[in-house]
């Protein structure tokens, strides 16, 4: 039985410490080990057969190696990823659990060099991780440091030892506590420590030669609309990403766009119903939709995942106005627009490449401003922004107000956009909006109740409106802290307006996320944590529609 076993291969009764390497078996002995001379060289063939490359192995692969486990490959996997890679064999020797007796055993069986190891390692499949520390498909193509307080996720990615993950740290601490003073600040960043700060470090500068985003917005007329044109515009980039980044799978060099529409076919777009053709019952119709996108900027508004969903959100659902809220930088909303106008995502021209729209944008030109409207005004049903204009001044304590006249068919629709504030009287302002609102019009009233603590079915009952969800609905994308609101938004209207309306109204919670947005330390977030709602109404007068 024992001879049996033996031929099987099956060698567990020899003694651990009696192991050896597959690989020692190739090698030659000696009585003793000799340091080859300098001028000594080996037949590149013999090289080829012999020799491991320590910066593409696997752990599975570095374990073939005389004298290590599965704990000192991970040493290694783990200490290749922190510096990038390995620059020469004896960088090894600083591996925990290698050192440099270990290492001058190792010598005659491993490799740096991406130009050897053919005919050995090309049966070898190499690990994701062992490809991600390749330095041929992680070096920058251009001798130009990041700036690490401008660089985008996908920038920062192209530098040596920079995962996603990491990236996305760097970015959300540079959001949370704001700009890096010196580079040295960066150990401050989750997953940084002072060897991979030292390895990275040496790509990135704090220095900032450009203009910052905030300052082109300094000149601007009282109402912002598409035709506010930037200052500098010739080298602002609309997309917000590199034009080329280092792939790093060994294939070649692709552009930026190249790898997000890979990231984009994996994004899930939910299965549309129905297709919303402005009618219903015969009769022409719109959607009218309100969405928090919390914190929108023209950074934000760079990730193309994000561009991606906003603008499929609008499509795909028939949208033809839009009360934004939470808006930081107006040129998000151009953005958006440009986007929607003449599509450059493949996503968006898919679903755009038979339709014609005239997407328009307009917000006032004040101090923290958080309010805007997307329109089309040549969509299914021609709009016209007719006026608007800051809510009253007494009210300025209680919330943000935007108002906004539009003229939709045949009919003039009066449009509130309204943030409340943490400290709303909500007393004072149903006594307020009882006051200005008037039965003779169209009224609808986007609420947006992000900045209450505790939601009450009076905020949903202001000036005598009503409601087109219920306080119960929940509103909210992700699932809501304990002891926060899950209603975080609604639409009101008057008595006039509840003629108008079809009927038709739905919160989107599908289609949301997507691959190339961060969500926590991982990615596949969602563009906003809250969702967008809509209600539907017809465009004529109700006294000339027979249903």
């Amino acid at each position: 039985m024992v001879q049996n076993a033996v031929k099987m291969g099956q060698n567990s009764s020899l003694p651990k410490g009696r192991r050896r390497s597959l690989r020692s078996f190739m090698k030659k002995t000696h009585s003793k080990p000799k340091s080859l001379s300098h001028t000594f060289s080996l037949s590149e063939n013999d090289d080829r057969i012999d020799r491991l490359n320590i910066n593409i192995a696997s752990e599975e692969e570095l374990m073939t190696l005389d004298g290590v486990n599965r704990e000192i490959a991970r040493s290694i996997v783990e200490h290749r990823k922190a510096i990038g890679r390995f620059r020469k064999i004896e960088d090894l020797a600083v591996v925990r659990g290698i050192g440099a007796d270990r290492l001058q055993k190792l010598k005659p069986e491993i490799c740096v060099s991406s130009r050897r190891s053919l005919s050995y390692t090309s049966s070898r499949a190499q690990s994701y991780d062992s490809l991600k520390s390749y330095e041929s498909r992680l070096t920058v193509r251009s001798n130009k440091l990041v700036n690490v307080n401008k660089a985008s996720v996908f920038e920062l990615q192209t530098i040596n030892g920079v995962t996603q993950e990491i990236a996305a740290a760097i970015v959300h601490h540079r959001t949370k506590k704001g700009k890096f003073r010196q580079i040295e600040d960066m150990i401050k960043v989750k997953c940084i420590d002072n060897i991979r700060l030292a390895s990275i470090g040496r790509y990135l500068t704090t220095q900032n030669d450009d203009d910052d985003i905030s300052e082109l917005e300094e000149s601007r007329p009282s109402i912002l609309t598409n035709g506010y044109t930037m200052p500098n515009q010739r080298s602002f980039r609309t997309d917000g990403m590199p034009q080329k980044l280092p792939i790093r799978n060994g294939l070649s060099n692709s552009r930026a766009i190249d790898i997000f529409e890979l990231l984009s076919a994996y994004s899930p777009r939910p299965v549309v119903k129905e297709i919303f053709n402005f009618s219903r019952n015969g009769e022409p119709a719109v959607r009218v939709a309100s969405w928090n996108l919390h914190e929108f900027s023209y950074e934000k508004v760079g990730n193309l995942g994000v561009k991606e969903v906003v603008c499929r959100i609008i499509l795909e659902n028939g949208f033809s106005i839009i009360a934004i809220q939470d808006v930081l930088n107006v040129t998000a909303l151009r953005l958006i627009c440009d986007e929607l106008n003449n599509p450059k995502l493949q996503r968006v021209k898919e679903w755009n490449q038979n339709n014609h729209h005239n997407w328009n944008f307009c917000m006032l030109d004040i101090h923290d401003s958080k309010l805007g409207f997307i329109y089309d005004s040549d969509g299914g049903v021609p709009i016209d922004l007719l006026s608007l204009n800051e809510g009253p001044s007494d009210t300025k304590t209680e919330c943000e107000a935007l108002v906004a006249s539009f003229r939709v068919g045949n009919i003039n629709l009066q449009l509130v956009n309204l943030m409340l504030h943490k400290s709303t009287n909500i007393d004072f302002l149903d006594q307020k909006f009882k006051e200005l609102t008037s039965e003779s019009d169209l009224l609808l009233v986007f609420i947006d109740f992000t900045g209450i603590r505790t939601m009450t079915d009076d905020y949903c009952t202001i000036g005598n409106l009503k409601a087109a969800f219920s306080t119960n609905t929940n509103t909210t994308f992700v699932n809501p802290i304990p002891g926060s609101n899950a209603h975080t938004a609604n639409i009101l209207y008057n008595s006039k307006m509840g003629k108008q309306l079809t009927g038709m109204t739905s919160v989107i919670k599908q289609g949301l996320i997507h691959l190339a947005i961060p969500n926590g330390w991982s990615w596949g977030g969602p563009a906003s944590p809250y969702c967008p709602l809509y209600a539907e109404l017809y465009t004529n007068s109700t006294s000339d529609i027979v249903l």
